[in-house]
């Protein structure tokens, strides 16, 4: 649900881009500093992973030791390397004695590079959600910049570990760790497990709404400042924000918002650790203060990265998550259609009524089967005049609905959560001459929580679908829309639906926001507007316990709703 702290805007859109671990005992740290750099200079070990403290059970060999909890002899090996780390308090040198007195050989995995933060990423294809009794739990850099590791003692169940660890800086340590403290792993590496897997459980993997929250403003220096410089790329901080825990998050809901921008030009998010693709989340004009929905991948070390064409302000606020190992895998913005190059379609724009079957599953980022839905971030590029993109499921019938609203001369994208059809493609039909282009951010696997829908309207003032009479909502008024048991929505058992949401025809600037029926309305828009623009965005919200949402106006407007989809409880 794009948003906004902003009664008006200018209009949405603009060009495209054209293609788019380490130890050491106590001492002072003068002379820690200097032997470190020496080490690590001469001998290639790895570098300091800190901890933090929740949840000690013991601290200290000889302590646990006499608690019950056993360092499993490393007190007395603690001086030799392990996988080539550094000796003493340590926990890459610690986790890798214990897998080499489990079975493994003491030689470094070529993949690794030492620090904590490595592991997981060097063992993707070994790592999920299901801690076991010898696995390694693996935190990122949720706690600091070289990581943090333990080793699995004990799995009290699906929700609850006991772990061993030594500490860089620190001393031996046993702690519980809870998945509801919000600081649980961001995954368990299965090198030389000593007992079973235990699931997570069923509801873990599903998406986790929360209040919609600001994390980013640079208009006041909230998580950025600003404006953000033409062509910059900024670090941003979403683990331990907005209610969300500070570990094990897979990626995010956000709305962005590119606010006033000095010249013409686009907006992308993508996942910390990646590199930036050739795509883009929001399209801008020159001073017009444009909002988006986009689903970002987060990095081990809890952030995102935002990066700007052209000097803005920029608005993020957070509107829900997907844990790691969610029913959501996010990617780097990946193109898969790009009419303006042949890129997925032939090369040229396509005309008004034309349609494209475009195949989304078997590419590089989503698989051939197994896919119920795609988040694609869909783009009309310069149409020749005002019209709309429908997007949905090849083989289904083309709904009378919009993914996408467009003016004449300008760019602009939204986010489609498609439902995949027939043979592994979407359809996407033009009202109006224009170049389009796709690119895949994420996919839900079948049997997932959210459930793709070939799009129906549930509302549209103009000709009174929806509502008790037909006509523009009045200014500052409230639609109440009811929308389980409609459109293919279930009547019970809604977590949340994906509504495709239009103004048309307002009379004055304004803005718009939906959320559930009968709660107190947020400071945030979802969709900011100026006097006859017609403007569409994609909204996630929860509906109220008897199934409505409300939708309000600032400004006198006709409002159209279409459901994408919805997300079960």
């Amino acid at each position: 649900m794009p948003q906004a702290t902003l009664d008006q805007s200018g209009r949405a859109s603009t060009l495209l881009p054209p293609s788019v671990a380490r130890g050491h005992r106590r001492r002072p740290l003068t002379v820690l500093l200097s032997a470190l750099a020496v080490l690590v200079a001469t001998v290639g070990l790895a570098g300091p992973a800190r901890a933090y403290e929740w949840n000690v059970v013991c601290t200290g060999y000889d302590a646990c030791a006499t608690a019950g909890y056993s360092n499993a002899g490393y007190k007395d090996h603690s001086s030799t390397s392990y996988w080539s780390q550094s000796t003493g308090h340590n926990c890459t040198n610690y986790v890798a004695y214990r897998l080499v007195t489990n079975g493994l050989p003491n030689k470094r995995p070529v993949q690794l590079s030492g620090n904590a933060y490595n592991w997981g990423t060097a063992f993707a294809s070994q790592t999920d959600d299901a801690p076991a009794v010898g696995s390694v739990a693996w935190w990122g850099q949720s706690f600091s910049g070289t990581g943090h590791i333990a080793y699995v003692e004990k799995v009290v169940s699906a929700d609850q570990i006991l772990v061993s660890e030594d500490n860089w800086g620190g001393d031996f340590r046993w702690r519980s760790v809870t998945r509801s403290g919000g600081l649980w792993p961001a995954g368990f590496i299965h090198l030389k497990d000593m007992g079973p897997k235990v699931a997570a459980p069923a509801a873990y993997p599903t998406y986790r709404p929360v209040a919609p929250t600001r994390i980013v403003d640079t208009r006041s220096s909230l998580g950025a400042t600003g404006p953000l410089s033409a062509g910059s790329d900024t670090s941003i901080l979403v683990s331990g924000k907005a209610g969300l825990p500070r570990t094990a998050i897979g990626a995010v809901v956000l709305n962005v918002t590119a606010v006033r921008p000095q010249a013409a030009g686009y907006l992308l998010t993508y996942p910390s650790g990646s590199s930036p693709a050739a795509s883009s989340t929001v399209n801008f004009d020159a001073g017009a203060t444009v909002a988006n929905q986009t689903v970002v991948g987060v990095g081990s070390d809890g952030r995102f990265r935002l990066k700007v064409s052209q000097t803005t302000d920029v608005l993020v606020d957070v509107v829900g998550w997907y844990p790691s190992f969610g029913n959501l895998t996010t990617t780097t913005p990946t193109r898969v259609l790009d009419t303006r190059y042949g890129q997925g379609a032939p090369a040229g724009r396509l005309q008004p009524g034309g349609r494209i079957d475009l195949t989304v599953t078997g590419s590089a980022v989503v698989p051939a089967s197994g896919v119920d839905s795609v988040l694609l971030n869909v783009t009309a590029a310069l149409p020749s005049r005002d019209g709309n993109l429908a997007v949905w499921p090849t083989g289904a019938a083309e709904p009378n609905s919009s993914s996408l609203n467009f003016s004449a001369g300008s760019s602009i994208s939204g986010l489609v959560v498609a439902k995949v059809g027939s043979n592994g493609r979407v359809s996407i039909r033009t009202s109006a001459a224009t170049d389009v282009v796709a690119d895949v951010v994420g996919w839900y696997r079948s049997g997932a929580d959210y459930v793709g829908l070939t799009p129906a309207r549930l509302l549209d003032t103009r000709d009174g679908t929806g509502v008790a009479a037909s006509g523009p909502v009045a200014a500052g008024g409230v639609v109440r829309l009811k929308v389980t048991g409609r459109g293919g929505v279930p009547s019970t058992g809604v977590k949340a639906v994906v509504l495709t949401v239009v103004v048309t025809g307002p009379q004055q600037p304004g803005h718009l926001i939906v959320y559930p029926s009968g709660s107190t309305r947020p400071t945030t828009s979802n969709l900011n507007y100026v006097a006859g623009q017609t403007v569409a965005n994609t909204a996630v919200v929860t509906p109220s316990s008897d199934g409505y949402v409300d939708i309000y106006v600032y400004q006198s407007t006709q409002v159209v709703a279409d459901v994408q989809g919805y997300l079960r409880s």
